[in-house]
Order: structure tokens, then C-alpha cells, then sequence
């Protein structure tokens, strides 16, 4: 016959695992309480029917730096309830089993409430009496060591629960006397309780000190003291606020708008609660990657909290929370849209990167945010009403050093050319060419960089085909094409441009004379694959007179000599970092000119 046996908890194991592993401070212990408090009158006003919301008190004490006390009017225990629920370490909440069900207003889920006390004391003390046999006070006393006591006292006391904690820690931490403090604690019930619904007062002596609010925020109704919530809370003065609202009540809060930009990996401070008591100061599980400009208080009463109460797990309901607050940022700014113009422009400008990242990751803002968004231009600084509403064909670039180098020849021509290189652009710059029915948006190519040089009125001509035969010559070891074009402005001599594949191509050269042997066999077999799709041309401006001059050069070594300048000078117009033996080139050529000016 089989022996049956129970485990064994090793009570300062679990301790530890509570302080070093679970918990990010041992301040939760506060909370806990905090915790314990607001279930117990939320289930005896479920409970009792002589008792309603406006009879809850909870009030919180603390003696000369000896003990710290809890009390709440709540249900109270009895002895049953005393064994059942205070001394089985990992117990479902009492209230969820006593009603089979997970209760909303109920916060505690997982027992350990009264261990996290363990961080702070070697001793914890109950006193009870349960609203169903009043009058009759129970002590419940544990110890550290994993022992506890249950006996009746005679002690005069109402419906309800007090926890008394001693600062008696054997080897404790200097850090244990602060808690046994009224200052200390009130502020990490402020901190925590802040918008619990039930009154929570500090008590000492006769004084007793309401520490939590008994309104709620509501930015429609008034935003001047939401604004001045939020500089107390979150510490900034805000450019402005609006309700997040969710449509199946899975939260209420209110969202600040920061007044100045920050990095999209910022890790702004929130103020995230559960069941009105704060469960994390990250969003991150709640907000939008996209919302970086954006600061919140929320409340929430579905989302499941973590084993340690200081996060949320993942599951379906939180991503539909997700959602729904993706919406109400969205729905504000379509707000804004109607309602002040002039404010939702300077968010934009504030907020650029983050507003260009809500319109590249969501459609919904669209409409409302697209006309707002600015973007460099050959015509200057234009937004996407503008563009839309531009007319004709417009050419955009995803590369912003070809934009810098071919915004000359647009600007001369009063054609606009867009710079769409930054981030989040190529994207929304396609979304614009979706929507635009006056303007054809589309991105450039080579082939629209030589429709847009004239034919030079020298083409054709003898000595110029003479030219372009000598110059193939030159630039054959380049892998590069040549032309004679003219166009403006006429200061500009040449102009080289290359096709993806060329550019790519560039890079893995770059990149080979500088790695070692295991890459650069990787980085060769990179280059084949891509070497016959590469093109790369040079347009010679017939408009210039450094081009005319060369046209008439017989002489192959100085033509040679000017070309390859020409070749790098185009290479460093266009910002194509040059290779090793371009510069080698340059360098050797620029002593040929020396050379020639001494002969």
C-alpha cells in the first residue's frame, strides 16, 4: 500500500523568491494590503445588506516607527475563514472561492498578499471579527518560521479586519525602518490607492487625512483639472489632453500629449491601474508602438494581471484593449481635425516622427493626418494637401542623397520633386500617391532622369562622337555608360546616377575592401549575382564650358586626366561614398594637373 505525503513549504525560501524574484520592491507589501483592505469591504457591501459603499473606511496607522496597522470595515474572518484563507500559502482569493466566481471588484487573486508582509517583519498580526459573528474578535498570529497562532481576545472592536505589522526583522536592512513611518507609508498608499473607490485615510492620534480622490477625470467635462492631474502625476505640463474611453469598458483614462518630441524608444511614465489600484507605471503592453507621444492614466477592470501584479499576461482581451486605445488616439486626432486646426498642426510639427509612424503602421488616421504631414521639396517645404492638390506629374525620391543631388535641376525647371529618404516616408508617400487624383506621384528612375535632360545641340557632331568614344574608353573600368545632355543650372558639368542593383553593387565593393577572407568569398558571390543587372551613366552638360573645352581636347592623357576628375567630382555631388582606387585616382590625377601647369 502506497503512503500519501505533503509537500513542505520552506516559508523563507518563499520569502526570498517574493523579494528577489516576483516582486520589483518590497513596497508591494503596502499594496498588498492596500489589496486585502478593498476586497474585504467590497465583499461585505456584496454581502451584507445593512452595508453600502458610503459606510466604507479603510484607514492606515503607524506608531512611533514600531508597528504598522491596516484596518478596514470589511467582513472580517472567522476561524474557518482564518485557516482556510490566511495560512494556505498560493490560495485563490477568499472572495472567489466563497462565490465560485472571479468577482470584478475583487482585486487579490493569489494568496500571497500577507506573505509579501514577510519582507518587512518577522511577525504579522490579525485581528478580526466577522460581520457574521459580530462581537467575537479572532487573533491570528504569524511568525516567519512558518508557524501561527489562532485564539478568541477580549478587545472592544467593530465589523472588520486590523493587520498589524512589527518592525522586528531580525538582520534587517536600514531600509526596513522607513516603512514604520507615517509619511513613507501614506505616500506609497497615494502612490498605489490613488483612485481607489472606497475613502482611505492615514490616522494619527486624533487627525485622520483622506489620501485618495473622490471625483474622477474627465477631460470633456473638465480639462483644466485633468491638465493639472497630470502635471502632478506625471510630472510635465502638457500640451493637451483627451479621455480614452473604451466601447466595451475594458478601461477609462485620460491621454497627455507631450510638448516636446521624444525618440520612438522612449520609455515614458504612465500611470497604469487595475480595478483603480496601480498596477505598473509601462505601457507598453497597452499602448501603440506608434504612441510615444503619449503619456497616460488609465484604469481598467478585465485586463488579468501577472502572478506579481505588476504587468498584464497577453491574451486575447488585452489586444482588444490594444485596439481600442489605438482608436481613441486616432478618433482624437480626427477630433482635433474639425475642431482646432491650429492645435493639431503644431502637434504634427511637435510630433512629427511619431505622427509619421501612426499614418506608416495604421490607416485609420489617414484622412485627418496625411494633409498635416510636411516634406522637403524642390519647391521648398510643401504638405500633403499641397502635394495632393499639386497637379500633374510629381517624381519622389526614396534616397535622400539623390534628392540632393538632382533637387538643382528641379528647382531651375519649377518642377517639384519630393525628398521622401526620412523615415516612415517612402511609405506615407506612397498612401499620398493612393489618394491624390489631381497629381501622379511616382517614384523616379533613370529612365526619367534622362527624359528629363534636353538633347544637346552638339550631339550628333563629329568631335562630339569622337568625345564619347575616348571617354567609353575611360570610363569602361568604371562600368560606366556615357552621354552628352544639356540641361541647367550650367555650373553642374556632369551628372552621374546608377541603378539599385549598381548601388548595391558599390556597397559590396565598399565593404569587400575592408573585410576579411570568410566575408569576403560571401561577399563576391553577393556581387555575381547582381553584377549583370547594374547600370551606371554619366550625362556630360553640353552647357558647360568645362565640357565644351573638353569636347575640343586632342590630347588623350590630359582628356584622360580631366574625365576621371570629372568621374570622382560627379561621384562626390552625388554622395556615393568613393572606393579605394577612386580616390587613389583622384589623388594621382590632381598631381597629373600640377604636371601639366609646370610644363
Amino acid at each position: 500500500m502506497e503512503d500519501n505525503y505533503k509537500f513542505k513549504v520552506n516559508l523563507g525560501g518563499m520569502i526570498d523568491i517574493l523579494s528577489n524574484h516576483l516582486y520589483s520592491s518590497p513596497n508591494v507589501f503596502v499594496r498588498e494590503l492596500l489589496q486585502n483592505c478593498t476586497d474585504a469591504v467590497s465583499a461585505r457591501i456584496a454581502a451584507d445588506t445593512n452595508f453600502t459603499k458610503n459606510d466604507a473606511l479603510i484607514e492606515i496607522e503607524a506608531t512611533d516607527g514600531k508597528t504598522i496597522i491596516f484596518r478596514d470595515n470589511g467582513t472580517g474572518l472567522d476561524e474557518e475563514e482564518i485557516h482556510q484563507f490566511l495560512s494556505v500559502i498560493g490560495q485563490s482569493s477568499k472572495y472567489d472561492i466563497i462565490n465560485s466566481r472571479s468577482n470584478g471588484d475583487y482585486i487579490g487573486r493569489f494568496g500571497i498578499g500577507l506573505l509579501s508582509c514577510f519582507m518587512v517583519t518577522d511577525c504579522i498580526t490579525v485581528h478580526t471579527s466577522s460581520y457574521k459573528t459580530p462581537g467575537k474578535v479572532l487573533e491570528w498570529k504569524g511568525m516567519s518560521d512558518g508557524t501561527y497562532t489562532i485564539s478568541t481576545i477580549h478587545k472592544t472592536m467593530n465589523t472588520g479586519t486590523e493587520i498589524i505589522l512589527e518592525n522586528n526583522k531580525k538582520n534587517k536592512e536600514d531600509w526596513v525602518n522607513d516603512y514604520y513611518h507615517l509619511d513613507e507609508i501614506a505616500t506609497l498608499i497615494y502612490y498605489y490607492g490613488l483612485f481607489l473607490q472606497y475613502p482611505v485615510y492615514t490616522v494619527s492620534g486624533s487627525e485622520r487625512t483622506r489620501l485618495n480622490l473622490e471625483y474622477t477625470l474627465d477631460a470633456d467635462k473638465n480639462k483644466e483639472r485633468c491638465m493639472k492631474m497630470g502635471k502632478m502625476f506625471l510630472g510635465e505640463e502638457f500640451l493637451d489632453c483627451f479621455n480614452l474611453r473604451s466601447e466595451n469598458d475594458l478601461f477609462e483614462g485620460i491621454a497627455y500629449v507631450l510638448p516636446y518630441p521624444v525618440a520612438a524608444n522612449a520609455h515614458n511614465m504612465h500611470r497604469i491601474y487595475l480595478k483603480n489600484m496601480l498596477l505598473t507605471e509601462s505601457g507598453e503592453k497597452l499602448l501603440p508602438e506608434w504612441a510615444f507621444f503619449i503619456r497616460c492614466i488609465i484604469n481598467t477592470n478585465q485586463l488579468t494581471p501577472t502572478s506579481s501584479r505588476e504587468d498584464f499576461y497577453e491574451n486575447e482581451t488585452l489586444y482588444q484593449a490594444q485596439e481600442e486605445i489605438a482608436d481613441c488616439i486616432s478618433n482624437y486626432f480626427e477630433e482635433l481635425d474639425y475642431q482646432n486646426s491650429e492645435l493639431l498642426k503644431k502637434i504634427v510639427h511637435i510630433h512629427h516622427l511619431a505622427v509619421k509612424s501612426v499614418i506608416a503602421n495604421e490607416d485609420r488616421a489617414d484622412n485627418v493626418l496625411l494633409p498635416y504631414i510636411t516634406f522637403i521639396t524642390s519647391l521648398g517645404e510643401l504638405n500633403g494637401k499641397e502635394i495632393i492638390n499639386f497637379g500633374g506629374n510629381v517624381f519622389y525620391t526614396a534616397d535622400e542623397n539623390q534628392f540632393n543631388q538632382l533637387v538643382p535641376f528641379y528647382s531651375q525647371r519649377s518642377e517639384l520633386f519630393i525628398n521622401a529618404g526620412y523615415v516612415y516616408d517612402n511609405a506615407i508617400i506612397q498612401k499620398l500617391a493612393e489618394k491624390s487624383t489631381k497629381t501622379n506621384i511616382v517614384k523616379i528612375t533613370e529612365t526619367d532622369i534622362d527624359l528629363m535632360l534636353e538633347d544637346s545641340d552638339m550631339d550628333g557632331d563629329e568631335e562630339t562622337e569622337q568625345f564619347l568614344a575616348n571617354v567609353s574608353k575611360i570610363l569602361r573600368k568604371y562600368d560606366c555608360k556615357s552621354y552628352v545632355k544639356q540641361f541647367s543650372p550650367f555650373d553642374i558639368p556632369a551628372l552621374y546616377t546608377i541603378n539599385e542593383q549598381a548601388k548595391n553593387a558599390r556597397q559590396i565593393q565598399r565593404s569587400l575592401e575592408s573585410a576579411n577572407d570568410i566575408f569576403a568569398d560571401m561577399l563576391s558571390s553577393f556581387g555575381s549575382d547582381i553584377s549583370n543587372k547594374t547600370q551606371a551613366c554619366m550625362y556630360f552638360n553640353t552647357n558647360n564650358l568645362t565640357v565644351r573645352k573638353l569636347i575640343q581636347t586632342k590630347d588623350q592623357e590630359r582628356l584622360k586626366c580631366f574625365i576621371e576628375i570629372l568621374y570622382v567630382q560627379s561621384l562626390l555631388s552625388g554622395h556615393f561614398p568613393l572606393l579605394h582606387n577612386e580616390m587613389k585616382t583622384l589623388n594621382e590625377n590632381l598631381c597629373k594637373v600640377i604636371d601639366f601647369s609646370i610644363e
